[in-house]
């Protein structure tokens, strides 16, 4: 008799494990979908024009970014953005151990133009093998370079300025999306209320021990957006800080991004220190103008190098 309920008793211990499991792990994955990774972004634009975004830096209009796209036929691709402030604060979003460096410049820097250059590199199945972010004023002078190579799950990255270099391996977090935290994202298909995930952003703008932040995401809800002149539903995605890092930031808001109904981003937030920057998509045909602007000015850079003997 005592065996017959102790066989009972562990039969309804385990129904009971098995539905908290499938409940809080199994569940919500059937009710809301699977989140976005890097295999359905890139299906989503695959065949994606330039994408160009106008930037207010706290409510003032402080230059563009575009995001461009290569395919390659080994099923290899290339995912690149420009991030251009038409003047930035150094003093005030540089870390502090790139001070000494940087502050000689700052006054030069609030006149000059200045760009966030990344790079993303794809394997055939979808994953991110290497990436690069510069903090560069024009032309092409390199102040803060970010480099990662993935193979697996370890990550290199190494962080220079000047005579400073930094070189560190990490652990890249199973299935977590790997971007820079100042370019724009343009897609984020398959969206649903109450999905959540990770990513894990790095930037020139980090400090250079700290080069990587993870970051919480969830849809949190829908919210109308005024875009184009017109009132969009869109999805809305709030980034957090990690809450299991501890300390006073643990949990903090980080951003939001609006995405519409087929995936499109149409606008996003990014915090940096204290300051807000806000990237607005611009429609296609701006997109294009600007995208074939930038491409002559580039090639305009690469001859006027070479004249002087020098290839940036």
């Amino acid at each position: 008799m005592h065996r017959l309920w102790f066989n009972v008793a562990v039969v309804g211990l385990w129904l009971t494990t098995m539905s908290w499991l499938v409940v809080s792990k199994v569940l919500p994955t059937i009710l809301v979908g699977e989140p976005p990774n890097y295999r359905t972004i890139l299906d989503a634009q695959r065949n994606s024009p330039p994408v160009a975004w106008e930037m207010i830096w706290n409510g003032r209009r402080m230059g563009w970014a575009l995001n461009t796209m290569k395919k390659h036929v080994d099923s290899l691709a290339e995912m690149h953005s420009r991030v251009h402030f038409d003047y930035l604060p150094l003093a005030d979003v540089v870390p502090k151990q790139f001070r000494s460096y940087v502050g000689s410049l700052d006054e030069l820097g609030s006149h000059l133009a200045t760009d966030v250059v990344s790079e993303l590199d794809f394997d055939p199945l979808g994953r991110v093998s290497r990436f690069q972010s510069v903090l560069r004023f024009q032309p092409l002078t390199d102040v803060i370079k970010v480099q990662g190579v993935i193979d697996g799950a370890k990550l290199s990255i190494s962080v220079y300025s000047g005579d400073f270099s930094y070189k560190r391996e990490l652990t890249v977090t199973p299935k977590a999306m790997l971007h820079d935290a100042v370019s724009p994202q343009t897609h984020l298909p398959g969206l649903r209320v109450g999905q959540t995930w990770t990513e894990e952003v790095y930037s020139p703008l980090h400090p250079p021990t700290e080069p990587l932040e993870v970051l919480q995401v969830e849809v949190e809800g829908r919210e109308r957006l005024m875009w184009g002149g017109d009132a969009v539903e869109t999805w809305l995605v709030v980034y957090r800080t990690d809450p299991g890092s501890g300390g006073r930031s643990a949990g903090k808001l980080r951003g939001k991004m609006w995405v519409r109904r087929d995936g499109t981003v149409l606008q996003q937030e990014v915090g940096l220190l204290q300051s807000t920057l806000t990237f607005t998509r611009m429609p296609d045909d701006q997109a294009k103008d600007l995208a074939k602007k930038v491409q002559e000015e580039s090639v305009r850079d690469t001859q006027r190098f070479k004249h002087y003997g020098e290839v940036p």
